[in-house]
């Protein structure tokens, strides 16, 4: 049977924080509104790690001749590529409506001593749309120590904590690795597409939300205490203009691809890549990868010709053919590199 492209429905996913108005909007829906489903999960083979959730939450659904399946039961290990057996990568569009708690996640070593998962949690914002002044914190300032952060954690000194971070004003367009460890917060008014390793690990240091409710201790570090959740920090203190250079990733284009731009490559981590696929531009992959749309409203995969919207999914199976944008754009998202 010919593989065909995947379109995806939308898989909105309930976090401790309020958000989803800007993803709303993008998704042309009428009366948008914040809520705490701030996330829409894209390709996703994961399920949510929420305190109140159900089974399969958190896990994409994909449309088959009009009828909604989950993408597990959908794709196949051959539908990965060559040396593939599982996604290994997960997408989200996410809104931060308020402030995310700060927080870092774990690295593999720390996940296969901790949860006997082989992935941590290395991700990256490209900035779809920023409110004015909305900014990100992220890495440690010189200076900070265990010692020093422990303390601040155990007196939950959130603003002590908060100055302990960089934070940068960022803007559409920017594009920010975040590597496992990396201690770090979205702040209010960020619309971004994030692209991660496929796992919902999330440890925190703030006890309470902005809204006020009480973190359980499986909500703060999964049961692990809160010394292995110190731990997970790595504790590299950077001037502010090295974390800019380490954090900020430029985008680059590629002479080989016509207008492709590259936001992440696998020497920038070998997690995932990142990048954008203008009009006139084609791609063959040697893997599946997913798409985004964010301008246009045709594509062409293999001999399929699809009619999408900003906001559309696509998830595309290995073998489906090239990918060509006659008019628009779409961001790529590549698995891990084998």
């Amino acid at each position: 049977m010919k593989k065909q492209p995947l379109m995806q429905t939308e898989t909105r996913v309930a976090r401790t924080y309020r958000g989803g108005k800007l993803l709303e909007e993008f998704l042309g829906k009428t009366n948008p509104k914040d809520s705490f489903y701030p996330e829409d999960w894209i390709s996703s083979f994961v399920e949510a790690k929420n305190k109140n959730g159900f089974p399969g939450e958190g896990i994409s659904n994909v449309l088959i001749h009009g009828v909604e399946k989950p993408i597990t039961d959908a794709v196949t290990k051959e539908d990965f590529g060559p040396g593939r057996t599982e996604s290994g990568v997960l997408v989200k569009f996410l809104h931060a409506g308020e402030r995310l708690g700060i927080q870092t996640h774990p690295t593999p070593d720390f996940s296969r001593k901790h949860f006997k998962s082989d992935y941590g949690k290395t991700e990256c914002w490209h900035i779809l749309k920023a409110a004015p002044g909305a900014a990100v914190y992220i890495g440690f300032k010189e200076g900070i120590t265990k010692e020093k952060w422990s303390k601040l954690f155990r007196e939950q000194d959130i603003d002590g904590m908060l100055n302990s971070l960089h934070c940068f004003q960022v803007q559409e367009g920017d594009t920010i690795l975040v590597r496992a460890g990396t201690p770090h917060a979205i702040g209010a008014g960020c619309f971004l597409l994030e692209i991660q390793e496929p796992t919902d690990y999330t440890m925190r240091v703030e006890k309470e939300t902005l809204a006020g409710e009480h973190l359980t201790p499986m909500q703060i570090h999964y049961g692990v205490g809160e010394d292995a959740l110190l731990e997970c920090f790595i504790y590299e203190g950077l001037s502010r203009k090295k974390a800019r250079e380490k954090y900020f990733l430029p985008p680059r284009t590629e002479r080989n691809i016509p207008h492709y731009t590259t936001l992440v490559t696998y020497d920038d981590t070998p997690c995932f890549a990142l990048g954008i696929l203008a009009s006139g531009g084609s791609i063959q992959p040697d893997s599946f990868v997913s798409l985004v749309i964010t301008k246009g409203e045709k594509l062409l995969i293999g001999d399929t010709s699809l009619k999408v919207r900003p906001g559309n999914k696509i998830f595309v199976p290995y073998g489906c053919g090239k990918i060509t944008v006659d008019d628009g754009e779409i961001i790529v998202c590549h698995p891990p590199k084998i």
